[in-house]
This record gives C-alpha cells, sequence and structure tokens, in this order.
C-alpha cells in the first residue's frame, strides 16, 4: 500500500498539470477553460503547501491551505456556472467563502481541533460545488455534460460520507501527526486522487470538446453571410442522408449583374448585398432546412419534404422580396434581382451535387429567360407561377 506522501506528491503534480492544460486550452477560446486552471491550480498550492511550508507553524500551514482550498472551489463551481451560462453569482459566493475563511480561522486559532476545521471545510467547499451543480443540472444537454455534473456530483457524496466517518473515526482528537500516518488520511487522498483524476478528465473532455466544436462550427461557415458554406452545406446533407431522410427540394440562387454592383460601387456595397439576400433566406427557412453561400454570389438552400411547387413558390417570396428591398445606403444601384432555379431531391443515393446540377440547369434557364424568375427543373425548365410586381 502507497503511503500518504506518496499521495502528497502525487496530488499536486496532476493538480499542476491540469491546470496548467486547461491554460493551454483556453487560448483556443474556450468559455470556461481559465475558470478551471484557476481551480486546480489553487488545489496544487494547497495539496504543496505541506511541503512546501513544513517549517511553517500549523497554524499558518493550515489557514493557508484552507484559503486555497476555498479558492479552488469557488473557482470549480464558476466553471460550471460559465459553461452552463448560469449567474456567477459573484457577491453571493464571495461572501459565503470569506465568512467561511472567518470560521475556519477561528476553528485554527482559537478552538485548535483538527476535526472540526476539517468538517467545516468540507461542508464549505461541498456547498460551493453542489451550488453550481444543482443550478446546471437542467441545462446539461450533451452526454459528457452529464458524465461532468456526475462526477462532480460524487465529489459531493464522498465527501459528505468521508465527513461522516470522520467524526466516528477521530472521536479521540489525534494531533496532526497522528493524523497524517493515519489510515484514514490514507483513504481520504486515495479517495480524493481518483475522484479529482475523473473530475479533471471529464471537465478536459468538456471542454475541448466545445473547442473542436467551435473550431467545426467556423470552418463550415461563411463569416459574410453567416448562412453555412460549401462545406458546411455537404456536411449537412451528408447526415440526412446517412438517416435517409435527403428528400425534398434544392434551390440554387445567383445575384443579376453581380460583378456590375461590384465595379461601380466597390465590394463593400456587393457585401451589403450579399448579407441582405442571405439575412432573406434565413428569415423563410421552414423548420429542417438550410442554406448556404456556395461563393460569390451563389447561394443554395435545401427545403425537406417538399415538391418543386412548394420550392418554387418559397424561391418567389425571396425573389420578390429582395427585388423590393430598399439599398439606397449604397448608393443609387436601382432595382437588384436574384434568379433562382428548384430541383427535386429524392431518397436516392445520389450525392447532393447532383440534385444542385439539376437546379443549376434551371437557374441557367432563369438567366437565358430574362432574369429575375424562378425556374423550375424539367425538360424544357418551366417558369414557377408567382405574382410579377411591375418595376
Amino acid at each position: 500500500m502507497d503511503s500518504p506522501e506518496n499521495f502528497a506528491f502525487a496530488l499536486p503534480v496532476m493538480m499542476l498539470t491540469f491546470g496548467c492544460v486547461f491554460l493551454a486550452v483556453g487560448r483556443f477560446g474556450s468559455r470556461e477553460a481559465y475558470h478551471w486552471a484557476a481551480g486546480f491550480l489553487c488545489a496544487a498550492v494547497a495539496f504543496s503547501l505541506p511541503m512546501v511550508l513544513y517549517m511553517a507553524p500549523q497554524p499558518v500551514q493550515a489557514l493557508t491551505a484552507e484559503a486555497f482550498f476555498l479558492a479552488a472551489f469557488y473557482w470549480y463551481g464558476g466553471a460550471l456556472l460559465k459553461r452552463f451560462n448560469q449567474p456567477s453569482r459573484f457577491l453571493l459566493r464571495t461572501t459565503f467563502c470569506v465568512l467561511v475563511y472567518a470560521v475556519l480561522a477561528y476553528t485554527v486559532l482559537v478552538l485548535e481541533s483538527l476535526p472540526v476545521e476539517l468538517v467545516v471545510s468540507d461542508a464549505a467547499c461541498v456547498i460551493l460545488l453542489a451550488f453550481a451543480i444543482v443550478a446546471s443540472f437542467r441545462h446539461a444537454r450533451e452526454p459528457i455534460d452529464r458524465i461532468l455534473l456526475g462526477v462532480a456530483s460524487l465529489i459531493v457524496l464522498e465527501t459528505i460520507v468521508r465527513d461522516v466517518a470522520l467524526l466516528g473515526f477521530l472521536s479521540s482528537a489525534p494531533s496532526p501527526d497522528e493524523f497524517e500516518s493515519s489510515i484514514y488520511a490514507f483513504v481520504m487522498q486515495a479517495g480524493a486522487s481518483v475522484i479529482a483524476l475523473l473530475f479533471a478528465l471529464s471537465a478536459l473532455a468538456a471542454t475541448t470538446l466545445d473547442t473542436i466544436a467551435q473550431y467545426r462550427h467556423a470552418a463550415e461557415r461563411d463569416s459574410l453571410s453567416g448562412l453555412l458554406n460549401r462545406r458546411g452545406f455537404e456536411e449537412a446533407a451528408k447526415k440526412l442522408q446517412a438517416r435517409g431522410e435527403l428528400s425534398g427540394v434544392v434551390i440554387i440562387c445567383d445575384i443579376d449583374h453581380f460583378k456590375r454592383i461590384n465595379d461601380t460601387f466597390g465590394h463593400a456595397a456587393g457585401d451589403t448585398v450579399i448579407a441582405w439576400l442571405a439575412d432573406l433566406l434565413r428569415a423563410r427557412l421552414p423548420k429542417g432546412a438550410f442554406a448556404a453561400r456556395f461563393g460569390g454570389e451563389e447561394f443554395v438552400a435545401f427545403l425537406p419534404g417538399g415538391g418543386l411547387a412548394e420550392g418554387g413558390k418559397f424561391a418567389n417570396v425571396v425573389r420578390q422580396a429582395f427585388a423590393a428591398a430598399d439599398l439606397k445606403e449604397i448608393g443609387d444601384t436601382g432595382k437588384i434581382t436574384a434568379s433562382f432555379g428548384v430541383a427535386i431531391v429524392n431518397a436516392s443515393e445520389a450525392p447532393m451535387i447532383d440534385h444542385i446540377g439539376r437546379a443549376d440547369a434551371a437557374l441557367y434557364a432563369a438567366k437565358k429567360a430574362g432574369r429575375n424568375r424562378v425556374m423550375l427543373e424539367g425538360t424544357p425548365a418551366r417558369e414557377a407561377p408567382a405574382i410579377h410586381i411591375a418595376s
């Protein structure tokens, strides 16, 4: 069986390692990584103090360690609240820590009771963590979030059980030296090591997965329009196809005479036009639909479940709203229009690019027929019925 001294060395090293890892993760934009880093670094300091301050008076060692343990659980709770977008309750939690520390100081300096000190300290840490767990529990949606809260709850449970055992085991109020060499100290440090490792790993997994998701989201989004980019659109279509749910219509849209807008009014004006059309598409997409900017002035949308008539109706609504847009802030551009092509997407194994190709052929027919219209796929392509507004 390992001695308590081995745990005393392992715990600060483990906490320091995870603290540094969370600092590195925080540099990649994690929401709560810096809170986790602060918590684990405070715990590393708290666990290492017996080795660092071994020559200091016992009350100095105890009060310094308790301050860092309180700080560690303060930051753990803050990390959970941050992760689940809950209010930090800064004033409430800080006031609680100050009051608890005052009680600890009285216990160490006046009562000189190690069991009471440990119970008060553990109870305070449990309350700090349990408060964050209760506030966050209803907001855990992903499996990793449930695992994280489950391990945090395990810490709370283990601490309560440990303190109940402490009240019975240390009834004789042993000295600090006797306590450090006791079986209870070994069990306490062994349990703390295992659960701390699980806690750190689950928190690290949660923050890392968040960071990966953020970068994936950025990689699949067009920064100007806020819609999916081509890669994001294709990935969304592949997921539907894998589930056998890729059925509906695909609509391809192209802004008419867009080069003239850029050449006459500048690329900033062109960006405004693109953003406006993207907003129109996004605002009108039905549930389950998604749209993307494929590049330049070209957009593609997928509407699940509908047929050519529904796709044509949707495209005409967007077309007419776009043609009626007031974009005088970018200059006297006159009427800006767009052309649309619509094609059926069936549940076959054909890739989405094939369906887009048919919609693109319908779009070409719309351009050839005079632009500012919606054409449905067919041989030949036919125009979708719409109320035409005189310009």
